[in-house]
């Protein structure tokens, strides 16, 4: 694991060092290629039918970026380091699984005939309901641990609203955006019909997810049970599994690290990774929208319910020895088969005239 990646060091352009293990670089090194890719951008805006203002923005966020840059190495000093920040690995690869996904999203448009701009404008949508969804589902979860010893209502605000080292639930994250994709799917019906939409972003879904779980290892959440296999892994003393099993009694509150655990977030990770692939391929070559959203719906949930058995970070709920996620597996599965069966009943689309090939 390795809660903080790197630090950005703000009043440095292109310093590198090591304090503790951990790099500390200039904040140039993020602004250089932020520029770059941008440039990229709007070379291929002008070669597009991208309209002349959103060129225009692109042209002014690079511009921005080279005046950003300039600033750093005016108030560079030298000396004691000024402020630093923070990048936390499971943040960053969150971030990371976001823009893939967002890209394979696009490509799957493309492919389809849908506005390219339609699956940027949803992944905004996807992303802010997610998190809140994630997150709240986390704060009803864990409230009591959350807010132990948190007197204020400021206090109690920012214990939730600080995910800077994780404390998000897959399955509220899922929920809220169901609802959000309802509602921007029936706002933009005449660009692309809903259930067609909804099987756009189901491949991309899972590669987000895919470095999310790597996140997940990364932060120390999520982990497995005990482990003797060759792969199994063990997390630092003071670690978020470190102090979990010592507090449940499992592991001497003195020692250097937990036993073997299950990489429990590998193998969600990979699971989501072959989902993203077997979902690609459908929506690639199904002729019945709704098709990819119903391998979903029941597939995923019974990988989760099984990948769960693996897992040591949650208990069993409501007098059962299922988690949480399991009982909520078991309910998507039968949503899942209820919509199959509702689907596969509708009348198949008519082919389009002119397929799209790229």
């Amino acid at each position: 694991m390795r809660q903080t990646l790197f630090r950005l060091q703000l009043d440095s352009a292109f310093s590198t060092e090591s304090i503790d293990g951990i790099p500390r670089l200039g904040i140039g090194w993020m602004v250089v290629p932020w520029a770059a890719l941008t440039l990229y951008w709007i070379w291929r805006a002008a070669k597009s039918e991208t309209p002349r203002t959103e060129r225009k923005a692109l042209s002014i966020q690079f511009v921005i970026g080279l005046v950003a840059l300039v600033v750093i190495n005016l108030v560079t000093q030298g000396g004691a380091p000024g402020p630093i920040v923070p990048v936390f690995g499971y943040g960053f690869l969150v971030f990371l699984g976001c823009v893939a996904a967002g890209m394979l999203g696009v490509r799957h448009a493309l492919r389809q005939n849908i506005p390219e701009q339609l699956v940027w404008d949803l992944a905004i949508w996807l992303f802010v309901s997610g998190v809140i969804g994630a997150r709240g589902w986390y704060v009803m979860q864990y409230h009591e641990r959350l807010f132990a010893g948190k007197t204020s209502l400021l206090e109690h605000l920012k214990a939730a609203v600080d995910i800077s080292s994780g404390g998000l639930v897959l399955y509220g994250g899922v929920g809220l955006a169901l609802v959000a994709i309802a509602i921007f799917a029936r706002r933009n019906r005449v660009q692309c019909p809903p259930l067609k939409l909804v099987d756009l972003i189901i491949p991309s879904f899972f590669l987000a997810l895919a470095f999310g779980r790597l996140g997940c290892l990364m932060n120390g959440c999520c982990w497995g049970d005990a482990c003797q296999l060759p792969w199994a892994i063990s997390f630092p003393h003071g670690s978020v599994p470190f102090n979990s099993l010592a507090a449940r009694g499992f592991l001497h509150a003195d020692a250097a690290a937990t036993f073997g655990l299950h990489p429990s977030q590998v193998y969600s990770s990979f699971n989501a990774l072959v989902l993203c692939l077997v979902t690609s391929t459908i929506f690639r070559n199904s002729p019945r929208p709704g098709q990819t959203v119903a391998v979903a719906l029941v597939v995923y949930p019974i990988t989760r319910f099984l990948l769960e058995i693996l897992r040591g970070d949650e208990l069993g709920q409501f007098g059962t020895g299922l988690t949480i996620s399991q009982c909520f597996s078991l309910a998507l599965v039968v949503v899942g088969i209820v919509f199959s069966v509702w689907l596969y009943r509708q009348p198949m689309p008519d082919p389009p005239a002119h397929p799209v090939e790229l």
